[in-house]
């Protein structure tokens, strides 16, 4: 007996007796949108071992916060909603936003000191970008666009498009150094990791960090100081305070009244921010400082010539309380009687010695500042 023919009926309902053997249509094959969604970016063929984040489940929380409160500010500054309400130390450096974003609001964290660098895959909920300029509906071919970027290959520095990434390892929090476009756009994709170059740094452990609130002309602000010398302000508190809470910082307090005035601290920062790099104050300095200035406007007894603050007419003095009186002594030797001779050369030598002593005794009083 022959076997019966298959019809497409009867393959159609066989397949649905065996789902676990049904191959996919041609329309979902050549649907490039429905393969993508969904898709963790094959992290698992990656070659590549992923980076290590502390494992404090409150820090990483925080962290992923922050990273998808500056995805969003991305979005609105892309769209043209935040202009010019901003903190200006985010934009005082073109091309160098996403550092400044981070050195105010990640206090004392810098790239200046770094540690070791290697290839790693970077989780991109603990990533920070920088998606101002170009997004994914930007790109023609976002799917192809998307697996180039992802791909092993951009943690190779010798290649082709490399990502650079800076890690503040007690953080577990990370910043993209080259590549800060992609990160929203692999985000947007529905990728989970990047592959970049990982360099290590530093950050402060959570003991040395204190917070304040001071009262400036009636505007709270946020400072952050580090052991107990170096004072930074924080220009976005709401961005910084939960990361640093879960850091383990303890929260803010009242202004010391044993260090230098809240005021005194203020117009520091306002003429610290007018030379390059973050605005800090050194509280050390300041308070040193500030001694100087009160010592310098103390009262003390000084002599007309230690005073800075004038400058006498010296042939005016010459020929008034020197020639003057030389030219009495000469007349009463040469005219004068005896007695009335003395006089006068009593006389003449008084005028003169009065006028020494006007200049040389310390008979005036004067601020500290102004003698010299």
């Amino acid at each position: 007996m022959q076997p019966a023919a298959i019809t497409p009926a009867d393959s159609a309902s066989a397949s649905d007796q065996a789902p676990g053997t049904r191959l996919p249509t041609v329309e979902q094959l050549l649907d490039e949108g429905a393969a993508g969604q969904g898709s963790t970016g094959a992290d698992t063929h990656s070659r590549l071992p992923m980076m290590a984040v502390p494992g404090n489940i409150m820090l990483q929380s925080a962290v992923g916060r922050l990273v998808e409160q500056k995805e969003r500010i991305d979005q609105l500054v892309r769209d043209g909603l935040l202009a010019g309400l901003l903190p200006a130390e985010w934009s005082a450096a073109p091309g160098n936003e996403l550092r400044a974003f981070v050195a105010s609001v990640v206090p004392f964290a810098s790239d200046a000191a770094r540690g070791d660098t290697q290839p790693a895959r970077v989780p991109l909920r603990f990533l920070l970008g920088h998606s101002q300029r170009w997004c994914m509906a930007d790109v023609a071919e976002p799917h192809s666009l998307a697996a180039y970027l992802h791909s092993d290959a951009r943690a190779d520095s010798s290649g082709s498009d490399p990502a650079e990434v800076m890690l503040l390892a007690s953080l577990g929090l990370a910043w993209a150094h080259s590549g800060r476009s992609r990160v929203g756009f692999l985000r947007a994709m529905d990728r989970q990791t990047l592959a970049a170059r990982v360099t290590v740094l530093p950050y402060p452990e959570p003991e040395r960090l204190a917070l304040y609130q001071a009262n400036i002309d009636g505007v709270v602000q946020s400072w952050c100081v580090l052991d107990k010398r170096r004072l930074r302000a924080l220009a976005a508190p709401s961005l910084s305070l939960p990361l640093l809470a879960a850091y383990g910082v303890q929260a803010p307090k009242a202004w010391p009244g044993n260090w230098p005035a809240a005021q005194e601290v203020a117009t520091a920062l306002a003429q610290a921010r007018g030379g390059k790099g973050v605005a800090e104050v050194d509280l050390v300095a300041l308070a040193e400082r500030i001694g100087r200035s009160r010592a310098d406007d103390a009262w003390a007894n000084a002599s007309l010539m230690q005073l800075n603050t004038w400058v006498p007419r010296w042939r005016v003095f010459l020929a008034s309380f020197i020639g003057l009186p030389a030219t009495l002594l000469l007349l009463a030797g040469l005219a004068l009687p005896g007695r009335v001779e003395a006089a006068v050369v009593a006389a003449a030598l008084g005028f003169a010695g009065g006028a020494i002593a006007a200049l040389a005794a310390p008979w005036v009083h004067a601020r500290r500042r102004h003698l010299s």
